[in-house]
Parts: C-alpha cells; structure tokens; sequence
C-alpha cells in the first residue's frame, strides 16, 4: 500500500497497503441497480475528505473545472496531512456522528463501516463528462476491493508496484549485477557483504514479512486457488467470472480470474486440506533465512522507513515500490530543510549516485509451483462515498465520474505539477490522462508481474494489529534466525493455526458455521 502529495515517506505510505490488504477479491457481478441522472444540475454542497491533501492549486483547480460545469454545487474540502492511525481514528468518529457530514471519504481505512455507496452500481454509466461508461474512463478492474458484503466500496487513481532498487555504484564496487533467482540473490549479497557494503535495508513491518511472504508463499502455493476460490452455489459465487475459470499457474493474472471465499480457506485449513507444515513452508523459509537478517542492516528487526538508509548508500539494496521512483529522482536533485527534517537526516548526508531496479528474484526449485508475482495494488487518491440519500449519493457520484476521468482529472494534475509539489506514487489508471513525461519515463521501466497480495498468501505471516499478529511474527523471526529449523518452524506454524483457529476466525468475522456452510453469506 501512494499518495500524489508532497514527497511522502513509506510510512505515510504504509497505512495504505495494510488497509487494502486482506480486502482484494472479486465482485460478485455488477449490480446496475440505480443511475445516476445523465445530464442532470445539481446543486447542494460535497465535503470531501480523503486521506490524501492535494495542493491547494490542485483542489483549486478541479473545483473551479466542475464549478463550470455545475454552477450550483459547492465543493468543501476538509483534508488535512494526517498519519493512517491518525485519519483512521478521524474516519470512525465522523462516521459514528448522528448527522455525518462528510461525503467522500477514504473507505478502505475504516472498512467496518456499513453505509458505503457499493460503486459497482456505477460503473457502466454513462459518464455525461465523456460520454462513455465509466469503466471506459478508469480502469476498474486492476484493483478490485469489496467488502464483507461483497460490494465494491473504493476506487483509486493509480497502480503501485513492489520491486527491488538497488546502488548502481556499490554494485559496481562488488563487481555484482543485479539478480534474476534466489540463488544468484543469496550470491550477490555475499559478495556485497565481502567488499565491505551493507547488502539489504529492509524492515520486518509491511516489507519482508508481509509484501514478500506473499510473493513466496504464492510460488509455492498456487494451487490453493481450487480450494479457496469460490464454488456453484457459494453465496459470493459470480457466474459471469466463476464460470470461466481456469486453473493456471503460469498466468500472471490468475488471482484476478476468480471469487475467493475465506470460508472455504479456513474450512481447508480446519480439514486439513491445506496445511503449513509441509516441505513448501519449510523451503521457502529456509531461502529467506539466508537473505534474512543475515545480509540486513544490524536495525533489521526495529527499522521503520528503509528510504534514508539507501539514499545516504547505507546499504546497496532497498525494497521499495513505484512511488520510490520519483522521490528518489527528486531527493538527488535537490533536499530542502524540510525534506531533510522529514526524513530525519542531515544536510550533506546525501550524495549523487546512480540506481537502477531489479524484480523479485524467482526461488527456484521442484516444489515451486508458478513464476514469482509481487505486490500490485491501488494507490493514489482513494475514494468512497458516504450513503446519506439518493439525492446526494448522485451528486457525489457525478462529481467522481468527473474527477475520476479525464474531464477533471486532466486539470487537477496540471495544476498539481505545476504547483511543483507533484510526486504521484504508481502509473495511472484514469484511461486518457497522462503524467508529466519525467514521471512518465520513470513508470515506463515498470513491469507488471501480477499481483500476489491476496488474502490466503497473506495468512501465515500477518493478521492486523492483533496478537495473531504478533505471535506469527515471532514466530517467523525464530525461523529466520535459526531458532528454529524451518521444518521446525512449519510444524509449529501448523500447530498455532489448529490451537488458534477459532481466535483467528473471530477476526476474521466468521464462525465455525459459515465453515460449514459456503453457501451462507456470514454474518446473515
């Protein structure tokens, strides 16, 4: 989990990935069950207040473009820079008053709430902005978050991508190239490690054991997908996906191809069906283990934002996403007092170096089961709209059919990289809109390898805020530093999830019953 906002660190940043994650599933079909008037003036007032603060210019600029086009509406902003915890606490309070004032609002951060408009109602309307079906002007189906009710409640303007970016100079220096297996990887960083650099700088937060746990219990686990995805019948069963799948490994997309169902995940796991202590587990630990944290930075296990320890060539190797690209691009030309204070760190600690970007290093072997994916998800501005009554629920919904197109998009970002302030985090997905070429040129090295953040790849490492949480963790950490052996280490995975299930389906919303009963839609 970007914001486009002045140069944001990863831990700004994190709260956005943790919201998302543990969300990704297919809608259960389109439901165009209301339309928002085509052609229609609207009047009345929209109070917007994302997680995201754009530039003054920039919310200037798009509220004077819709102003144009309808007279009588009043557009409100109430975004201020807040941490995730921070907006998240802001979100719940507003939302729990008897008389909610906001409108558009950042969803995914307080995902319990039940009075989101389900914006898949929407989008084959006609856009009266551009003429064509909303989907036409936002690509909707490269994130697809829905709630426990099956609907879909957000929508984001941009695509992020997890990679690897390494010091083209300390490289150099260890006579190494960037790695293509997990092999040459372990290789690279030891060669690192003997010409004197610090290899990795990574963190034991939302990188090592969350994004790229998942990226490697993916590998390893592909065929999970024909238990836990949704069967005839399931109460989140969608025909017009469902009915076409076909398992196959090899395609980079194959999580977007079918409705997973957590109840058929955790009944495999209450069956035993699917299991941790298994050869898999075990390798995919012992792989990491030797990366983990024995070629980290001695902080490893405590380090918050990795970002200043590679700017200032700390250490020659950072996992990072696409919104790395432009803060890295714009810190080497230049950091000003506030930047330096932002990232805590002292003027003429940085200097000039040349980098480059690797992907994730494929583990190889007869156990894995498909080529290595990585972390994809929305970024950018996240949006939903509050539920008050159909009058106001159009005229939110026609004002993000304009913001979320070219209509008003295109202006908003004008004025966004003219204020200078622009650093968007992922590629576009507003379909006819274009970043500045600088920014364009960066995200054209990007390559999508599918995305392996979804919900059961997730499971053995992470489970929000909670001591599950805390506990698999642990857990990992005694696997990584040889505590424990890593078939050790999948027996005692193993045994945590059969003597924990029951706490572990309590946070995840579901009873014994709805494992018993795909069919039943929990909660009803």
């Amino acid at each position: 989990m970007a914001d486009i906002q002045p140069r944001i660190t990863r831990r700004r940043l994190l709260g956005s990935s943790a919201a998302l994650a543990g969300s990704l599933a297919m809608s259960p079909g389109v439901r165009i069950s209301r339309a928002a008037a085509q052609g229609k003036q609207f009047s009345g007032k929209l109070v917007i207040a994302t997680i995201q603060n754009p530039v003054d210019k920039a919310k200037q600029a798009l509220a004077d473009a819709y102003k144009a086009q309808q007279s009588g509406v009043e557009i409100a902003w109430e975004t201020q820079q807040r941490q995730p915890d921070e907006y998240t606490s802001y979100l719940g309070t507003q939302l729990a008053a008897g008389d909610i004032a906001l409108d558009i609002v950042s969803g995914n951060y307080f995902d319990s709430f039940r009075g989101y408009v389900n914006l898949d109602q929407y989008r084959r309307t006609t856009n009266p902005y551009t003429g064509h079906p909303w989907d036409q002007d936002l690509d909707w189906d490269f994130y697809r978050g829905i709630n426990a009710a099956g609907e879909r409640t957000m929508l984001a303007t941009r695509s992020v991508h997890i990679n690897w970016f390494y010091n083209k100079d300390l490289f150099a220096k260890a006579g190494v190239e960037p790695p293509k297996t997990w092999t040459e990887f372990v290789d690279v960083s030891a060669k690192l490690k003997d010409a004197g650099i610090t290899p990795i700088v990574g963190n034991y937060d939302y990188q090592i054991p969350q994004w790229f746990a998942e990226v490697y219990f993916d590998q390893y686990h592909t065929d999970w997908v024909n238990t836990v995805r949704a069967q005839s019948g399931d109460w989140n069963y969608d025909p017009t996906i469902d009915d076409a799948f076909q398992y196959d490994p090899t395609n980079p997309n194959l999580h977007n191809t079918y409705t997973y169902n957590q109840q058929r995940f955790y009944g495999g796991i209450r069956d035993g069906k699917l299991r941790f202590d298994t050869p898999a587990v075990a390798e995919i630990v012992k792989n990491m283990s030797a990366i983990f944290p024995k070629y980290a930075t001695g902080d490893f296990f405590v380090i918050g934002d990795p970002y200043p320890t590679f700017l200032q060539q700390q250490a020659a190797i950072m996992p990072s996403g696409t919104w790395a690209l432009s803060n890295l691009k714009q810190d080497l030309e230049a950091l000003s007092p506030d930047r330096l204070k932002e990232l805590g760190i002292e003027e003429g600690s940085v200097k000039t170096f040349e980098w480059g970007t690797f992907e994730n290093p494929a583990m190889e072997g007869d156990l894995v089961q498909s080529p290595v994916r990585s972390v994809e998800s929305a970024t950018g501005e996240y949006v939903s709209i509050v539920d008050k009554n159909q009058d106001q629920t159009d005229l939110a919904v026609d004002f993000l059919m304009f913001w979320l197109s070219p209509a008003g998009y295109q202006p908003y970002l004008t004025a966004y990289a003219d204020s200078g302030e622009l650093s968007p985090s992922g590629p576009l997905e507003i379909i006819g809109v274009q970043d500045p070429p600088e920014f364009r040129d960066l995200f054209s090295q990007v390559t999508m390898l599918g995305n392996a953040e979804i919900n059961y790849n997730g499971a053995w490492t992470s489970s929000s805020g909670t001591t599950v949480h805390q506990d698999l963790r642990g857990l990992l950490k005694k696997g990584l530093e040889g505590d424990l052996s890593p078939e050790d280490y999948g027996a005692a995975l193993q045994k945590y999830f059969t003597d924990n299930l029951d706490a572990i389906l309590d946070l995840a919303g579901l009873t014994q019953a709805d494992l018993d009963d795909p069919a039943r839609q929990p909660g009803t």
